[in-house]
């Protein structure tokens, strides 16, 4: 669920899914770091420019997009 919401906030509005594998290979092959920590730092920076476009704190849009979505999936 972690996955499904941070990418929806995150990288979804930002990227198509294409582009944001080639930015993972790119910042492993860049910095010779693993998947996980490629992922790691290309979320820190979704943070802050996530929070900076839409003036809102992360944490407060994640858990109201948790509830939406706990609430979709409780309808059906």
């Amino acid at each position: 669920m972690f996955e499904k919401i941070e990418y929806k906030l995150l990288i979804e509005n930002y990227m198509t899914k294409d582009e944001y594998k080639q930015l993972i290979e790119n910042y492993m092959n860049k910095y010779t770091m693993p998947y996980a920590n490629a992922i790691q730092l290309i979320i820190q920076q979704q943070i802050k420019r996530f929070e900076k476009d839409f003036n809102i704190r992360y944490d407060k849009a994640f858990i109201q997009t948790y509830n939406d979505m706990n609430y979709n999936i409780s309808i059906v």
